[in-house]
């Protein structure tokens, strides 16, 4: 039975250490354009899934299959993109255990091109909201400064750290938990069979 459970562990172990892992982070404070106040309440937060492929050190574009801002995901959406809607994300590069650096955003208007608008974000510069019309135009923007602050943390453990000063901290994905937990359940079901056999043949 110690043979079954050790085998199923291991099982799991390795399915997980296959899985992408998710960073949760989060952006903190920003200058508000359109009244000047810095609002140390306002947040920007996202996650991203991603395996270091080429053991650089940096997850960029290539190595991530998923990049949510404020509730969007940003590499996803790239698949609907038209003449007429965009939404994507051109740059992309995570220094793990350090600073992220991205540029993503969507936007869209009419054939006749009378109507555009659009919400972008720039890593270090700002999150940026327009609206444009022949008759009228609108901007928005919350612009990063140095009282910013960054926290990032793998899924499961959000570890908040100002100053891109991080500490990642490695945890089993929820995939290896289900794994484990399956295969933990089949070994004991598999015992309890044996025993109520054992029993009646007694």
């Amino acid at each position: 039975m110690l043979k079954t459970v050790a085998i199923a562990m291991l099982l799991a172990v390795s399915c997980g250490a296959n899985a992408a892992p998710t960073y949760n982070f989060s952006y903190t404070g920003f200058l508000d354009q359109n009244t000047g106040n810095f609002s140390d309440s306002y947040q920007l937060k996202g996650s991203f899934s991603g395996n270091d492929a080429n053991h650089d050190g940096f997850l960029d574009k290539t190595e991530i299959s998923s990049f949510f801002l404020n509730g969007t995901d940003y590499i996803g959406c790239a698949a609907g993109s038209n003449a007429y809607y965009q939404c994507g994300t051109d740059n992309f590069l995570y220094k793990i255990g350090g600073a992220l650096d991205f540029s993503a955003g969507i936007g869209s208007s009419d054939p006749e091109g009378f109507v555009s608008r659009g919400h972008y974000f720039v890593s270090g510069s700002g999150e940026f909201d327009y609206v444009m019309t022949p008759f009228s135009s609108s901007e928005s923007a919350y612009l990063w400064t140095s009282d910013t602050t960054f926290s990032i943390g793998k899924r499961g453990l959000y570890n908040a750290q100002s100053n891109f000063q991080v500490h990642m901290l490695a945890v089993p994905e929820p995939g290896t938990w289900a794994m484990l937990a399956t295969g933990l359940l089949v070994v004991v079901g598999t015992a309890r069979r044996r025993k109520g056999a054992l029993q009646v043949r007694g």
